[in-house]
């Protein structure tokens, strides 16, 4: 990491000064701040000044009418508002956020493979990114599951469903009541557990006129922070579009021409548990034996003569490494966004529900926005990623790039005394306190929920009292007891293993598991840390 000496007295901006790319970025990021400013306890907001935040968020292009809470409250696209209509102004909706810099240690989940723990108990990475995104698949659980059940949400009463159900189970106007025919027969089943097991015809879909806009409040880490091959440009805001309206010009192709140099790399999270210059507590990254023989038949042929970049991570962004050199296992968010625009937000179990993947329409950045970058690290670097075996729904998604000028934090300046690592923007505490928030999330203490980034379990937001361990209601576990609900996974054993947590997802969505073979088959992402454990 290179470093600079500041004289006496040396301080630098908070964030520093940008100037954005439309008023449409700003609508975005007030309203993810202003929801992690209202769940998230002001106690914490004062202490975690420069951590990162991370918000997927729906827009409703066009919503003509309202309907009345009474108006046939028992379908899924029934809207809770007591008002009639309402402007034409478009309305953005939250869907989940996250906040946090912290991952799982290699120590933690290999303990968890020795000591044969049930796997998905822990948040293993809880970035903002990662978080959000859980939040979001959580909550479009919460949806499904409210209109299987023929219930109407009791969020708060401007909160708007953004899916609604197609196929021979779509709603029927002709019944009584407004429910449909699956929901008339949920009883019996919710009595037994689960809900949609024999209707494998049942799919859902974005109402029309809504998209998915994804915001961070800092560059994602990876190769979104490496500040090469590209020509850097600050953004001009754009006067023309107006407030429901973002930049539509499309992605310019990347020449590949530093390829060796790392220019379209994987990166990982660092794990500082490899730090240790005793060679006894290095962390052995090495493939456990049970997964050795699946590990031999996934390998590539490897390249006569390595790339310089495989040579060592000097080149890297603060706090990443390059993938399979034993400093880490968990990828960056730049990476997982790259792949998010070729397979989906929603992930393999959800997919089995839905019609279509979900795709990002707008990403937009506060602190460290390089279009040039963002665009390369989060989407343009996957081009030629094309699915086969009938999986051709899904694609490479170009979302339009945009930076804000709105700030997540306001205090002006803060201390550059001493020695500084260079491109810092922001000056992260200790603490390993991160926080996941979804419209239906109600907490017993009224805020977001909080979680421990070092042990991926739930704690007390003030530190006060020691709880038992809790599993987040974002991890694998939780959202599997809720596809339980719905009838996709009952079969699944309680003590679930990464083998058949893997079983699971090619059983119900093998189109899915087939994208995803071809995306690791591209020159890029072939480089991609299979998980073992």
């Amino acid at each position: 990491m290179h470093t600079q000496i500041h004289s006496e007295g040396a301080v630098r901006h908070a964030e520093k000064r940008r100037r954005g790319t439309c008023e449409f970025a700003n609508r975005i990021a007030r309203i993810s701040l202003e929801t992690y400013q209202s769940a998230v306890p002001e106690s914490h907001r004062k202490v975690q000044k420069q951590t990162c935040v991370a918000a997927i968020v729906a827009s409703f292009k066009e919503v003509a009418r309202i309907r009345s809470i009474n108006d046939e409250p028992n379908r899924c696209d029934r809207l809770q508002h007591t008002e009639d209509t309402i402007s034409s102004y478009e309305k953005l909706q939250v869907m989940g956020f996250g906040v946090g810099t912290k991952f799982l240690s290699a120590h933690t989940l290999q303990d968890e493979l020795q000591y044969c723990t049930p796997y998905g108990n822990r948040i293993r990475d809880s970035h903002a990114e990662v978080l959000a995104r859980r939040a979001f698949k959580r909550q479009l659980l919460e949806e499904i599951l409210a209109d299987l059940q023929g219930a109407s949400f009791k969020i708060k009463n401007d909160y708007i469903p953004i899916l609604e159900r197609v196929g021979p189970n779509q709603y029927d106007n002709n019944q009584t009541s407004g429910e449909s025919k699956v929901t008339q027969n949920t009883s019996k089943r919710l009595k037994s557990g689960f809900i949609a097991a024999d209707d494998e015809n049942l799919r859902y879909k974005l109402k029309a006129g809504v998209t998915l806009h994804f915001y961070a409040s800092s560059a994602p880490c990876g190769n979104a922070t490496l500040k090469k091959f590209v020509k850097m440009e600050k953004e001009v805001f754009d006067m023309s579009l107006g407030p429901n309206q973002w930049p539509q010009q499309l992605h310019s192709p990347i020449a590949a021409h530093s390829l060796r140099l790392g220019q379209f790399a994987l990166l990982v999270k660092k794990d500082g548990s490899t730090k240790s210059d005793n060679a006894e507590e290095q962390v052995d990254y090495t493939i456990p034996p049970q997964h050795l023989k699946t590990a031999k038949m996934k390998q590539k042929t490897p390249r006569a003569k390595t790339w310089p970049y495989h040579n060592d991570d000097a080149w890297c962004p603060p706090s990443c490494s390059i993938a399979n050199f034993n400093k880490g296992t968990i990828h960056s968010c730049s990476d997982k966004i790259c792949r998010w625009n070729c397979l989906g937000l929603q992930g393999s179990l959800l997919m089995n529900l839905l019609e279509d993947p979900l795709y990002m329409t707008t990403l937009t950045v506060g602190r460290k926005f390089s279009r040039a970058i963002c665009q390369r690290a989060v989407c343009c670097r996957a081009e030629g990623f094309q699915s086969r075996n009938g999986a051709s729904k899904y694609r490479l998604n170009h979302p339009a790039l945009m930076e804000t000028n709105v700030y997540m934090d306001e205090t002006g300046t803060h201390s550059m005394e001493g020695i500084k690592a260079i491109g810092q923007d922001a000056s992260f505490d200790s603490s390993t306190s991160c926080w996941v928030w979804w419209p239906v999330k109600a907490s017993p203490f009224g805020y977001a929920e909080c979680i421990d980034g070092k042990t991926g379990f739930v704690i007390n937001h003030d530190d006060t009292v020691v709880t038992p361990t809790v599993f987040s209601g974002v991890s694998t576990s939780s959202m599997l007891e809720m596809l339980r609900r719905i009838g996709l996974s009952h079969n699944i054993s309680s003590t679930l293993t990464l083998e058949g947590l893997m079983n699971l997802k090619l059983k119900t969505s093998p189109d899915y598991q087939a994208a995803k073979d071809d995306l690791i088959r591209h020159r890029v992402f072939q480089e991609w840390c299979c998980r073992y454990y």
